[in-house]
């Protein structure tokens, strides 16, 4: 297994940021002794790299670790992603909004804020 180091892995190109790019095998999977051994450069690297570490036990991956930033994009990709396959099954259905409509009726409610604020 590679040893964890402080030194982070540079790129040519920009990166399109990813809640979890993809793993690199040769560099992001430890074992669980070696985690607990190095945690602090552990916790930097995946501050810096935005790479999770996969943590192996008896050489079996059981666990990883990831920077928190990373996870709530995750989350919120994933909440994002249930938010439009609901709206496609509402559309589906035929319980959408055409956007005409819609637009007038947020314009309305725009307009009624702005004499309420006195604008």
């Amino acid at each position: 297994m590679p040893k964890v180091t402080e030194k982070t892995t540079t790129r040519s190109r920009p990166r399109v940021h990813r809640a979890f790019p993809t793993p690199r095998l040769s560099e992001d999977v430890i074992s669980f002794s070696e985690c607990r051994n190095n945690l602090a450069a552990c916790l930097k690297r995946t501050s810096e790299t935005h790479r999770l570490i996969f943590i192996t036990q008896n050489g079996r991956p059981t666990s990883f670790i990831g920077n928190i930033e990373d996870w709530d994009a995750f989350v919120e990709t994933q909440e994002l992603r249930e938010d439009v396959r609901v709206a496609e099954a509402e559309l589906d259905r035929g319980e959408g909004i055409p956007h005409a409509e819609l637009k007038r009726q947020v314009e309305a409610e725009g307009e009624l804020m702005r004499k309420e604020l006195g604008l």
